[in-house]
């Protein structure tokens, strides 16, 4: 199993493609469009050292760009052991026909580094951003008006500094310079309510689902959010700011599952939110906090009975293969 209960064999992309195709069909798209709608216009890999005291490490990072159909193109950057050149060309997919859907004018784009930032110091994932940028902009594969990423799993608002910095270094006198990225400090060009943006998208969506019941019945649910006990799989940017707003809006948060463990509260107002925040904050794990009435296992989450499961951690995790906790 992979982090947070995902089967190491589950393909992001296959997965991805099958819908397409499923929905090319309903449309009775030409099958050149098809295919050109399939395939990624560009990947660029590279391998890159980067040095750390007396010691060489070398990192895997991608940037994929799946359609240049409008500009610039749009996508986070993601840190994780697990990424993968498969992996970074699926979600470029996604960004393309999510952005297509709301109709934004951006294509499709999406990065990632092969590495986990929870075993490096500040100090050196800085390092490996500022040198992953530098590949970026030798190719081209990150500007204003060219493509701008974003955080994602793994990078935050800090990344993202370190990148238009870095951009802004190596393009001396751009005025547009800090327009290379998205999801900035506030105090160095950020927009104030994109940290909590995609957590709050997660609640009004939820909010506005719940007032169709009827259309699923058998989950045997009421109208509204008060009361509704949810479980979160994941406590990063998105997790905690979705748990944060819905216990605001009356919701009982009453499991959240991370990487390493599941931490349930069932009785009283289930887990304090922002409690559990100072104390992943202090301690790098949620678990231990003592706030939670029971620890399980990580894929535990899954299962814990509730009214409402939202995945706020990565891809597949809703599948057909059995749980082993």
């Amino acid at each position: 199993m992979r982090a947070n209960g995902v089967a190491s064999d589950l393909d992001l992309e296959r997965s991805v493609q099958g819908l397409v195709h499923e929905a090319a069909r309903a449309l009775q798209l030409p099958e050149g469009l098809l295919q050109q709608i399939c395939v990624t216009d560009s990947i660029y890999y590279t391998r890159f050292p980067v040095k750390f005291g007396n010691r060489v490490e070398v990192f895997s990072g991608w940037r994929a760009e799946h359609s240049h159909h409008r500009h610039p193109l749009k996508g986070g950057i993601r840190y994780s052991p697990l990424v993968s050149q498969r992996e970074i060309s699926a979600l470029s997919a996604l960004m393309t026909y999510k952005c297509a859907i709301v109709n934004v004018p951006f294509g499709g784009s999406k990065g990632g580094v092969a590495f986990d930032p929870r075993r490096y110091s500040t100090e050196q994932v800085e390092r490996i951003t500022r040198r992953y940028t530098a590949e970026l902009i030798r190719k081209n594969f990150i500007g204003p008006g060219v493509n701008v990423p974003a955080p994602d799993l793994g990078t935050g608002a800090r990344e993202m500094a370190w990148i238009a910095d870095t951009y802004d270094a190596m393009h001396p006198g751009g005025i547009d310079n800090f327009a290379s990225v998205t999801g900035k400090p506030v105090t160095q060009g950020g927009i104030r309510g994109r940290e909590d943006a995609t957590g709050r998208g997660v609640v009004l969506g939820l909010a506005r689902g719940l007032e169709f019941v009827e259309d699923f019945p058998g989950a045997g649910l009421t109208r509204g959010l008060p009361g509704k006990r949810v479980a979160i799989q994941g406590f990063g940017n998105v997790g905690f700011h979705t748990a944060d707003i819905l216990v605001r809006r009356g919701a009982k948060v009453i499991a959240i599952g991370e990487w390493d463990v599941t931490i349930v509260a069932r009785s009283g107002a289930g887990i304090p939110v922002r409690d559990l925040f100072e104390w992943r904050r202090e301690h790098g794990t949620i678990r231990g906090f003592p706030g939670a009435e029971e620890e399980l296992p990580s894929e535990a989450i899954l299962a814990v009975e509730c009214d409402v499961l939202i995945p706020a951690a990565v891809e597949n995790v809703i599948h057909g293969k059995p749980l082993r906790w």
